[in-house]
């Protein structure tokens, strides 16, 4: 089998994809990652349970997914521990496919956010639960704030019918546009950003598996099995330093064949 050889270039790149954000060791980063992942995928336990209380069905799609894709992102950290390459490769696909997917409802909610939803400044409800809890907040809220306050937020029901209710539900839908026409494009930029740091994350963990495949982890400036894998090292009969280039082989059998 031929020897697969590995040379980090040296660039400002390198420093962020050999380390997490560039002050911390990538083995370190890619366990924070899995584990803000997890935590977020068991908030879709809790949007289950806000489902019975009405919402659409990509809605419950979303939440559904999210419960079912959480012993991948336990696995996961349990991977990023072990420093087996072949499992933290897989672990990768499988968090970008995850990104991929997640990147599907994000399309379609922008879509149905940006061409669809009024912003008229009108409550929205799904059900008759949903109505109840408004209109209890709505309730315990009045005990303390005035009623001019209460006036302010417009948190009183305004009646279409009448004159006094259609230039108030008017007023109300101007001033929801005008928040939204100055708010869209900093809610743009906040999905876009988000979705570009996980392609980050997704860079991290190739550049975590790899390092671990070519052999090269405890070689990074930031690793913190640099001094636990020295005698790994002493193996090859000599200590490289980041500058070196290393060679080694790509699976143990083949290690062992070498030495003997």
């Amino acid at each position: 089998m031929p020897r697969l050889y590995l040379r980090m270039p040296k660039s400002m790149v390198t420093k962020y994809v050999t380390s997490f954000l560039g002050f911390m060791d990538i083995k370190v980063g890619c366990q924070i990652i899995s584990l803000f992942s997890l935590f977020n995928k068991i908030a879709g336990v809790y949007g289950i349970m806000a489902m019975f209380q009405g919402g659409s069905f990509s809605q419950l799609s979303l939440y559904i997914y999210s419960i079912a894709t959480i012993p991948i992102f336990i696995w996961g950290l349990k991977v990023m521990s072990d420093e087996k390459h072949q499992a933290a490769l897989k672990y990768a696909h499988l968090y970008f496919l995850d990104h991929l997917i997640s990147t599907g409802w994000m399309v379609l909610f922008g879509f149905w956010w940006y061409g669809f939803a009024q912003h008229d400044g009108r409550p929205i409800s799904n059900s008759s639960h949903q109505a109840d809890i408004m209109h209890l907040i709505e309730s315990l809220e009045s005990h303390y704030r005035t009623p001019e306050q209460m006036a302010q937020f417009h948190h009183s029901t305004i009646d279409v019918n009448t004159p006094e209710g259609a230039s108030e539900a008017m007023l109300r839908a101007q001033r929801a546009r005008q928040i939204w026409q100055a708010e869209r494009g900093f809610a743009a930029c906040v999905l876009i950003l988000g979705w570009a740091v996980k392609i980050y994350f997704a860079i991290l963990l190739y550049a975590y598996a790899l390092h671990l495949r070519h052999g090269t982890y405890w070689m990074l400036p930031l690793s913190k099995s640099r001094r636990a894998n020295a005698v790994h090292a002493s193996a090859y009969q000599t200590v490289p330093n980041e500058n070196d280039e290393v060679a080694l082989p790509t699976e143990e059998g083949d290690d062992s064949k070498t030495r003997s």
